[in-house]
């Protein structure tokens, strides 16, 4: 199958507000217009039809230098968050909204496990070993998504009525979740460090596309009548999203 987006076929800098941004260009079979997109590494990605002449594209940036500026604050602030995050990785287990100490128990008698007490979560470990303890936890919080999602997924399709074939955990970069045209879903395992109300949206979503393939009115009707709470949900997945990471 030929894909859709080339590689990269200009990259440069342009000075918006006395703020320099480097961007990329990238050309698309079935871009009928010009997106552009803001990464967390802070490059701008404009992706363009595949005839749209390079030399639209400084002033067309121009144009757009509200959005882009706003964007780039946005993305800013999400680096930080980041980056605190990643700080306290290794010292928190973090799930369903709620902070776990990181306690670990030194014992090769025993097995390898995570055990959350109060508000520690203790780890079994034959060894001190960080590379170890970040592995334990990275598969412990997959089984914990696994069990979580499906979970709460069955109890949302029968209340809306619709039927999902399989689900797939998997450490996405930048989706959420996605549903096929087969009715496979996809979530993204740092979702479980999120309230329960927010991995709830998150399925109502999803679960939404089983009856609308789109994002159109209807479809968020139907997301609306399941989770009313959704814009205070999207609301914190934008500020807290870049502090899921483990």
């Amino acid at each position: 199958m030929k894909k859709d987006i080339n590689p990269v076929v200009f990259s440069g800098e342009i000075s918006l507000n006395d703020r320099t941004i480097s961007y990329i260009v990238k050309k698309s079979e079935r871009a009928k217009n010009v997106r552009l997109s803001l990464g967390l590494e802070g490059i701008l990605q404009v992706i363009v039809p595949q005839k749209y002449s390079l030399g639209k594209i400084e002033p067309l940036l121009k144009e757009k230098e509200k959005w882009i500026l706003s964007k780039y604050e946005e993305i800013t602030q999400a680096r930080v968050v980041r980056e605190e995050a990643l700080e306290e990785a290794s010292s928190v287990l973090r799930y369903l909204g709620k902070e776990y100490s990181l306690v670990t128990i030194l014992d090769a008698q025993n097995p390898i496990r995570v055990v959350l007490e109060g508000d520690r979560a203790l780890v079994t470990l034959p060894e001190n070993n960080e590379e170890l303890l970040r592995r334990v936890t990275g598969a412990w919080y997959r089984w914990a998504a696994r069990e979580i999602f499906t979970e709460r997924t069955k109890i949302f399709a029968a209340k809306m009525d619709v039927t999902f074939r399989q689900i797939f955990i998997k450490n996405q970069k930048t989706r959420w979740g996605s549903c096929s045209e087969k009715g496979n879903l996809n979530f993204n395992l740092r979702l479980v460090m999120a309230p329960l109300e927010v991995v709830d949206y998150i399925i109502i979503h999803e679960l939404a596309h089983l009856k609308e393939m789109n994002h159109s009115k209807k479809f968020w009707e139907i997301v609306d009548r399941f989770c009313p709470n959704r814009r205070k949900c999207q609301a914190w997945l934008k500020n807290n999203g870049p502090g899921l990471v483990f």
